[in-house]
């Protein structure tokens, strides 16, 4: 039973950790793109830019140390409830799709951390790691194909994300019972914001792939940085820009939510 509820106790911590420095790299994005909106300079980055930004920032280094442990803590609390089943998806194939999910964006978030480890001891790069990443796969046997598919899965993710919002189906994973008062409409506004603008920017990502693919081009296959500068080119582009930075804020906020209310199980 103790090592059941230190093994909890472990999972809960490395959760929260894991959902604070998600939350700075999105709300950073977010408010990067939120400026360029409003004209006061900032730019349209992705993630792997705000954390270059980051290391520039005073200091710089301590923080990408603090925030790289932070994505290793979340990429641990993905691999458990891929491994373990923390959240009880089961093994149909609707719950192994799932938990494969949970690995998958793990394993993003590692790319995240290992460029925090690598900034920490080596000089700054100029980067482009989304743009080599879709030139590689599209060097594979059937890339093209690939590529399309990796669009497929944002677009996938991204209507996901706005279902959620819609439904409301994070609600499920707070621990609300033992939190006295909790300001329900103010969380419940910040979740569904935030999920929905990453839904978008998601979907945007996709379409993005799926151009890059049709057009046999990988150079357009971009990530986060690309589907903002996207919206920015578009008629009342700084409006569509500054709706979608606003959501990406509130998308960290939730993560701060989550860090503060997200239930942790035990594992299987």
């Amino acid at each position: 039973m103790t090592s059941s509820h230190s093994l909890r106790n472990w999972l809960s911590h490395t959760a929260s950790a894991g959902y604070i420095a998600k939350g700075v790299i999105y709300i950073t994005v977010g408010w990067l793109a939120l400026l360029t909106a409003a004209g006061f300079g900032g730019s349209e980055s992705g993630t792997s830019d705000v954390i270059r930004q980051i290391a520039l920032w005073p200091f710089g280094g301590f923080l990408l140390a603090l925030l790289g442990l932070g994505l290793v803590a979340y990429v641990l609390w993905r691999l458990a409830q891929a491994i373990w089943d923390t959240e009880r998806k089961g093994r149909e194939w609707k719950g192994l799709l799932q938990r494969i999910g949970f690995a998958v964006s793990g394993s993003l978030y590692t790319a995240l951390a290992w460029q925090c480890a690598t900034l920490l001891f080596n000089s700054l790069s100029s980067g482009g790691g989304d743009q080599q990443g879709a030139q590689r796969l599209f060097s594979l046997p059937g890339g093209r194909w690939l590529l399309l598919a990796t669009g497929a899965v944002f677009i996938a993710v991204g209507i996901h994300q706005l279902r959620r919002a819609w439904r409301r189906s994070y609600r499920k994973n707070w621990h609300l019972e033992d939190r006295p008062n909790p300001p329900l409409p103010l969380l419940e506004g910040i979740a569904r914001l935030g999920l929905g603008a990453r839904g978008v920017t998601f979907m945007l990502i996709g379409m993005l792939f799926g151009i890059a693919a049709w057009e046999v081009s990988p150079d357009d296959a971009k990530g986060l940085g690309a589907a903002l500068n996207f919206l920015a080119h578009q008629p009342y582009g700084d409006v569509m820009l500054g709706a979608v930075a606003i959501g990406l804020i509130a998308y960290g906020g939730y993560c701060f939510i989550n860090a503060g209310y997200r239930r942790v199980r035990h594992p299987r």
